[in-house]
């Protein structure tokens, strides 16, 4: 078998969404990089949310964080990209108009203004979840007062929108991509925008473009929203087996759930490791 890049989203595939990497998730990376396949982590997340057991250099050869505008090989910066500044506002001025809390993906961190660092922790813990442990899953949550002074914006997520996704999609218009929320914490519209063009899809193939890789030599894993684009454009796409069933059905293969092994399944299913 050849050498493979493996890419792999977070949340739902590579831990639980607690936040634990399964015993079993740990030993399926260690085995396929001594077979020498080369481990990319391709997340919604920024940089700073990543929990550290992922920041391991023997695991893991880059990083695609952000949904695709950030990324590192190697501990060198391939991309990072920010969303200039008037579609930005643009962005803020429809979440607002539908009183929405909303936080702005950083490379040096996660902002939010006043209104919504306030509401943070009961928001993102929807009532179930310890402060500490929302802390530890989601970064922690700087407070800026003047939001929009922000230069350096990659991603935003919001919640509790007084909408849905499709409206908000049109009146953000072509410059951005809105999709639902892998993190939905409530019975209102939950969501993530990103540029069109920066998603995890563009992002693989910069990879492969800086490394030489072609692009037969790929295998994707996810399991949310944000995972499709992903999934469909490796040669292998594998669907975890808590993911929805539109997930699943742009697939090739479907695995077993996140906390049934189901990573170490599919790095097995797809000859990544015997």
């Amino acid at each position: 078998m050849s050498h493979k890049i493996v890419f792999l989203d977070i949340d739902g595939t590579l831990t639980t969404f607690q936040g634990v990497l399964p015993d079993s998730a740990r030993e399926a990376l260690q085995k396929a990089n001594q077979n020498g396949h080369h481990m990319i982590i391709c997340t919604g997340r920024s940089g700073t949310q990543l929990y550290p057991q992922l920041l391991e250099k023997e695991l893991f050869s880059g990083y695609i964080t952000s949904a695709g505008a950030d990324i590192r090989l190697g501990g060198l910066s391939l991309v990072q990209y920010s969303i200039p500044a008037e579609p930005l506002h643009h962005a803020l001025d429809v979440l607002e108009s539908l009183h929405a809390y909303y936080f702005l993906q950083c490379p040096d961190g996660v902002f939010a203004d006043p209104e919504t660092a306030l509401a943070a922790p009961e928001l993102i813990s929807a009532g179930t979840m310890d402060p500490k442990d929302a802390e530890r899953m989601f970064g922690k949550v700087s407070v800026r007062e003047d939001i929009r002074s922000t230069k350096n914006c990659q991603k935003l997520c919001f919640y509790q929108a007084h909408s849905t996704i499709e409206e908000i999609q049109k009146r953000l218009g072509v410059f951005f991509e809105t999709l639902t929320s892998s993190f939905a914490v409530s019975d209102s519209c939950d969501g993530e925008i990103m540029v069109r063009g920066y998603d995890k899809g563009t992002a693989m193939q910069k990879v492969l473009d800086a490394t030489g890789t072609d692009r037969r030599d790929t295998i994707a894993f996810g399991d949310g929203p944000n995972d499709k684009v992903m999934l469909e454009f490796a040669q292998t796409g594998v669907a975890m087996g808590n993911a929805s069933d539109d997930l699943k059905r742009a697939a090739d293969l479907v695995t077993d759930r996140v906390d049934r092994d189901g990573l170490y399944k599919g790095f097995r299913m797809t000859g990544l490791i015997n």
